[in-house]
C-alpha cells in the first residue's frame, strides 16, 4: 500500500470498522489478528443502536441552542 502513497495504518482501522459491523467480533479477530475482546470491544463502539448514548445524555430543557422558535 505504502508504494501506491496509501496510508497504511488509517486503511487497515477503516477496513477494520467496515468489518466489524457485517462480521462476528471472533471472525474479525482472527481476519485482523487482535486479540477477541479488543474486537468485541470494537462491535460495541461500533453497534447501530443510539439508544445507550441518548440514555446516558443529559436531558436540556428548552430548544438547541441557535434554534428558531414559531414565527
Amino acid at each position: 500500500m505504502r508504494q501506491h502513497g496509501l496510508p497504511g495504518i488509517s486503511a487497515r482501522n477503516t477496513a477494520m470498522m467496515e468489518a466489524i459491523t457485517d462480521l462476528p467480533p471472533i471472525v474479525v479477530s482472527d481476519l485482523f489478528g487482535i486479540h477477541p475482546q479488543t474486537a468485541y470491544a470494537w462491535a460495541q463502539y461500533a453497534q447501530s443502536s443510539w439508544a445507550e448514548y441518548l440514555e446516558a445524555a443529559p436531558d436540556t430543557e428548552g430548544p438547541p441552542a441557535g434554534a428558531r422558535g414559531p414565527g
